[in-house]
């Protein structure tokens, strides 16, 4: 009988059932797709030996100074920091005063909701600023300054909403945006102020400013807003608003995109080539010029594990190298300390998805720096690492796999079949990778592993004696230096002479 080869379609499907997950992946660690084809991801390193010392880390933001120095504004649910570049330095900027630090997880008391601490960063010319929590002041730290005095902190904008949700910059004016602004009498959620032109201090309306504010309705609060194609896309809880500069005398124009896809949290979305990509409370959305639900393999799998009560530190990552945008999220059964543990990854280019474990705080895409920033979670001893460097995690082996639904042998799964040769068939590999192939004899039935194959660089075929009407694989790796590229492997096979009754 000739080689059965083992063509599986690309992207893992873990919502499907029994039946529908044949010739599937259904599960993975730390794979990805490129051109339809899994392979292990990139390997991490730590951007600087230096630790960050205070507080889980929930923004970063690499930018550049007037003078072309590089820095990264990197805001944990406690504190406020610098990191240096050039100096190899991370500073304390946390404001000296009217500070209030964020909480390092979502709490419930007698029904009030203490949120979590998620920084929103951007810049205005070469200055940092930001908000450091649902209901935090907006900050900003003047980076000639600093660069003249090191001492120098982040310090309240004057004139500025006494409490707001999160800042952009609306790029092409400098009109810096605030949603969540305090009215100056009261919590307003759903209020959006703006400044005039590159004037951060400059907040009241008149009759020669550009200064404004508006308030919107769908949702119960502000969450998040991103710059793309000349507008701001503003988050609710439940809606999605474009805000578009018009100039006077109204300044920007509002329009409500769509109802009930609002976002998951203040980090969720990211924006990329005139896209909007996000994370929503119970599936995944897009924008280009208009709002999509995107086809989810393993939405279910995600929204089931997430941990709703800490939903908030859900942040999206982009990973333009390879097409892909992630999301990090909570998933455990303590709720009120639950952190990021887990990610899925959406590759846009091919609209597949794949899932995996990974500890993480924030990200920040490459283009100030060649390589995508990532933190990890630790409240007093967090990194910054350089993601898609080299191929494990620091000097240790990052372990991988990816695993098949069943497969019918050979094709309708009537006969029982035996098995006596492997072919492997893969691409770039570093190291050896596992093969365990595991057999069904009725659909449903007990699964048996069968053999376990070491598949070297050097490796042809592989002898194996086994007998099914199903078969599955898991393709590993838990070795230094190892990476590969999987193909369409190969069984050599022939009927056993029992059939199906």
């Amino acid at each position: 009988m000739p080689l059965t080869k083992m063509q599986i379609q690309p992207g893992v499907f873990k919502d499907d059932t029994v039946y529908s997950q044949e010739g599937k992946w259904v599960d993975s660690e730390k794979v990805r797709f490129l051109k339809g084809r899994p392979e292990k991801i990139g390997g991490w390193a730590k951007l600087d030996s230096d630790n960050i010392a205070s507080g889980v880390v929930r923004a970063l933001l690499p930018f550049r100074a007037n003078n072309t120095k590089r820095y990264i504004g990197i805001g944990t649910h406690s504190h406020f920091y610098l990191f240096d570049d050039g100096a190899g330095t991370y500073t304390d900027i946390t404001p000296g005063s009217n500070y209030t630090a964020g909480a390092q997880h979502t709490t419930i008391s007698s029904g009030t909701y203490t949120y979590a601490g998620i920084w929103n960063l951007d810049t205005l010319g070469e200055d940092l600023i930001g908000v450091n929590k649902i209901g935090g002041k907006l900050y900003k730290l003047d980076t000639s300054a600093f660069q003249s005095d090191a001492t120098t902190n982040a310090a309240v904008v004057s004139n500025a909403p006494s409490s707001v949700n999160g800042v952009v910059v609306h790029q092409d004016s400098g009109i810096t945006v605030c949603y969540g602004a305090h009215d100056g009498s009261a919590d307003a959620p759903m209020r959006v102020a703006f400044t005039d032109i590159n004037d951060i201090t400059d907040w009241t309306p008149t009759l020669d400013n550009f200064a404004g504010a508006i308030e919107l309705h769908g949702g119960n609060l502000l969450l998040a807003g991103v710059r793309t194609k000349g507008q701001i896309l503003l988050f609710s809880d439940t809606t999605v608003f474009s805000m578009t500069f018009v100039g006077p005398p109204d300044i920007f124009q509002f329009q409500s995109l769509a109802e009930n896809a609002g976002i998951v949290g203040p980090q969720a979305c990211v924006e990329h080539n005139g896209v909007v990509y996000w994370m929503g409370n119970d599936g995944f959305y897009a924008y280009n010029g208009q709002v999509q639900s995107i086809p989810c393999s393993v939405e279910r799998h995600v929204f089931d594990n997430l941990t709703k009560q800490q939903k908030l530190k859900c942040f999206a990552g982009l990973n333009a190298k390879f097409n892909e945008v992630w999301w990090f999220y909570p998933t455990g059964d303590t709720d009120a300390s639950d952190d990021i543990t887990n990610y899925v990854i959406f590759n846009y280019a091919e609209q597949v998805w794949s899932v995996g474990t990974m500890v993480r705080g924030a990200w920040a895409p490459e283009g100030i720096y060649d390589n995508p920033l990532a933190s990890s979670v630790a409240a007093s001893t967090s990194y910054i690492y350089k993601h898609e460097s080299g191929t494990d995690d620091e000097s240790s082996a990052i372990t991988c796999s990816i695993t098949s639904g069943d497969i019918d042998l050979p094709q309708d799964g009537d006969d029982l079949m035996f098995i006596n040769d492997f072919i492997p068939d893969f691409k770039d590999q570093a190291g050896n990778v596992t093969v365990t192939v595991k057999f069904r004899d009725h659909p449903n039935g007990t699964q048996r592993t069968e053999e376990t194959i070491t598949s070297a660089t050097s490796t042809t075929h592989a002898s194996m004696r086994a007998r099914g009407r199903q078969v599955s694989m898991v393709v590993s790796s838990a070795a230094t230096s190892s990476h590969w590229r999987l193909g369409d492997p190969r069984f050599n096979m022939q009927p056993d002479g029992k059939r199906n009754t």
